[in-house]
């Protein structure tokens, strides 16, 4: 473990105001968020044998119907692509 590294993290935390401390808590659950539906994605690219962005296409054009399973996997897909810019 690296102590130092680790003494540091934690004044580098207690200088952040109460506002940035609120933002670094959003970003470490929003990161932590990911990382499951990373995990809940390769789950079913195992159990179905093809990535991902094979099902979702194969799913948008209503090959694979409608399963719970598929709404679900579409869904969880779907919250890991880029949000488009509001202009």
């Amino acid at each position: 473990m690296n102590n130092q590294l680790i003494d540091g993290l934690v004044q580098t935390i207690l200088s952040l105001s109460l506002e940035e401390r609120q933002l670094l808590l959003r970003r470490i659950r929003e990161a932590q968020t990911r990382d499951e539906i990373h995990a809940k994605l390769h789950d079913y690219e195992q159990q179905y044998g093809m990535t991902s962005e094979q099902f979702y296409q194969q799913f948008l054009t209503g090959e694979l119907g409608d399963a719970a399973d598929y709404v679900d996997w579409a869904g969880f897909y779907e919250m890991l692509q880029p949000q488009p810019v509001a202009g």
